[in-house]
């Protein structure tokens, strides 16, 4: 699926509810932090995973200042379904203009 359009982030409110709508994982990865940093080694991965769950599961409210939301206003949404032979179905919804949406059939 691919979605296209205006991004806009959430305020630190709606941030916070998206982060608390979700499992206690996702709360205790947030926690642990550091996305995209060198690990040095796989071992403080697990330490510092083993002790984000034991908070996200002690305060499952606590807060995570770098989550957050990100909200798309969508003009465009494509799904695909493919099939053995690569003869694949491509389905794109367009909004036209306003609210209503034109439904279009693409080559793979």
């Amino acid at each position: 699926m691919r979605v296209r359009g205006a991004v806009t982030t959430g305020t630190p409110d709606e941030s916070r509810a998206d982060l608390h709508a979700r499992s206690t994982g996702a709360l205790a990865s947030a926690l642990v932090g550091r996305q995209s940093e060198v690990l040095p080694e796989y071992g403080e991965l697990v330490r510092a995973s083993e002790s984000a769950w034991e908070r996200a599961q002690a305060e499952p409210e606590a807060g995570v200042p770098t989550w957050t939301l990100y909200v798309v206003d969508p003009a465009e949404v494509e799904f695909f379904q493919g099939d053995a032979v690569r003869r694949h179905v491509r389905l794109r919804y367009r909004r036209d203009g306003g609210t209503q949406w034109a439904r279009e059939l693409l080559w793979p």
